[in-house]
């Protein structure tokens, strides 16, 4: 994920490189953030601009994450978009070193002129993943009495009993049914 784009520099503004990205260098996520299952794969294109080089397109893989209402742990595709810019930190022609952005966040063309996406990837996957991760989205979860998984049948539990509070409220609407109803009126 280490691309040389020193010959990209040189080109006017405008021009564009294509390229495959590759596993080799490996993706290092930090703890909690994801598991990386397979590859990651994807098509990008850097254009040169007048400040330095952009790169725009599709990055794919996928993760092993952990369902939010049953905790079983699921594999998921991943499609994400990756565009960001990068700014050189010295002139490819002379070797004097330029004076970048002002951001200090801002992605850097290293002195060999080389420009690594891991980071840009990593940030780009992070922000793809769900924010409520579920195995399926009818995922009954776990009950809250016994801890049983609900999706693999109901639990032994008796009912839970009604809160005498709410008596009240089930006076004003008599023609409610049952009150577990979920029907609104």
């Amino acid at each position: 994920m280490i691309y040389n784009v020193s010959q990209l520099m040189k080109s006017a503004p405008g021009t564009t490189l294509d390229v495959e990205l590759d596993n080799e260098d490996g993706l290092d996520l930090r703890e909690g953030e994801a598991d990386l299952v397979g590859p990651v794969t994807g098509q990008l294109r850097m254009h040169r601009t007048n400040q330095g080089i952009y790169v725009d397109g599709i990055v794919r893989t996928a993760v092993r994450l952990q369902c939010t209402r049953c905790l079983r742990e699921f594999t998921q595709a991943l499609e994400f978009p990756l565009r960001e810019e990068f700014y050189p930190t010295v002139d490819v022609t002379s070797g004097a070193p330029v004076s970048g952005p002002h951001d200090a966040d801002a992605f850097a063309i290293d002195s060999h002129h080389q420009v690594d996406l891991r980071e840009p990837i990593r940030q780009a996957l992070v922000l793809a993943l769900p924010m409520k991760p579920l195995h399926s989205e009818d995922c009954a979860g776990l009950c809250p009495r016994c801890g049983k998984d609900l999706n693999d049948g109901p639990c032994g539990c008796p009912p839970e009993e009604l809160d005498e509070r709410f008596t009240a409220l089930r006076a004003l609407f008599p023609d409610a049914g049952n009150a577990g109803d979920n029907e609104t009126r």
